[in-house]
């Protein structure tokens, strides 16, 4: 969920909000804790675990939420990303967590069992680029591969 998570769960819960950048939903909101490489790694690996579990359980396949505010759409967006290693800055580096995702539930489970959504014109949960539309053509391209 990303910055998106509740943060008084998650102080019962004991889990560390965890997001691309350590900016806040709004000014009433947690700070996320900005993802380490190896918590990147491990959404991957959670999402094709996921995906699996999902196909084992009898679904006929998945549909990856990079739309909303929640965490891959906050690696997408400009507002929510500010990170300046491979994840962050460039319209590339800012597709590349959910193109992983893609490509690895993809060779998991195969293509014709995933779906994408995405929200690039949405306001929800702090969201929207000024321009959305060159990054999420570059999303787009990238998933249709």
């Amino acid at each position: 969920m990303g910055r998106a998570a509740n943060a008084e769960i998650s102080r019962k819960e004991r889990v560390t909000i965890v997001a691309p950048s350590a900016i806040p939903i709004d000014d009433k909101a947690a700070v996320p804790q900005a993802m380490t490489l190896e918590q990147i790694k491990a959404t991957v690996r959670d999402f094709v675990d996921a995906a699996k579990k999902a196909i084992r359980a009898g679904f006929d396949g998945v549909e990856i939420h990079g739309a909303n505010g929640y965490l891959l759409d906050q690696f997408i967006q400009d507002t929510s990303n500010q990170r300046d290693d491979a994840y962050g800055g460039s319209i590339e580096n800012r597709s590349r967590l959910l193109d992983e995702v893609i490509n690895a539930v993809v060779d998991a489970i195969g293509a014709e069992r995933v779906g994408l959504r995405l929200s690039p014109f949405s306001t929800f949960q702090g969201m929207r680029m000024e321009d959305p539309i060159p990054q999420f053509s570059d999303v787009i391209t990238n998933a249709s591969r």
